[in-house]
């Protein structure tokens, strides 16, 4: 089975896409998709994210700031305390990833019927309900 789904996704051809060029760490990444879903973040908080020290943080946000993908912000009512946000060029990026995974995906499912569809749906939600449920506890 795995064989099979490593040949759906080699049978498609890649194309670099322009985010790739960015020259991104998966750290980096991770961050974004993370700050995408929870901004604005404090430092602080970043480094709890990421299981590194406050130090470490601040570098990645460095590197994340040269690219133009976050900015960093004093608060207002407490200038120690610096916030994290996605800059626009950064929601772009993300939204370009999050389109190529999904533009695969539509590429997949096409050749399928409307019933095979409906069969694969119900074998995914089979799926994801099990790996989801809590572990058995032992008697």
């Amino acid at each position: 089975m795995l064989a099979r789904l490593d040949s759906l996704w080699d049978a498609e051809t890649p194309v670099v896409p322009s985010w790739a060029a960015q020259e991104l760490t998966f750290g980096q990444l991770r961050l974004l998709f993370l700050l995408s879903a929870r901004e604005p973040v404090t430092m602080s908080r970043i480094a709890e994210w990421l299981s590194v020290g406050l130090p470490t943080a601040s570098g990645v946000v460095d590197r994340l700031e040269r690219h133009g993908l976050v900015e960093r912000h004093h608060r207002s009512d407490d200038r120690r305390i610096v916030d994290c946000v996605l800059t626009d060029s950064g929601r772009r990026l993300l939204d370009d990833i999050i389109g190529i995974r999904s533009d695969a995906f539509r590429r997949v499912l096409r050749v399928l019927s409307a019933d095979e569809l409906v069969v694969l749906d119900r074998l995914l939600q089979a799926v994801i309900d099990r790996t989801s449920a809590s572990p058995p506890t032992s008697a």
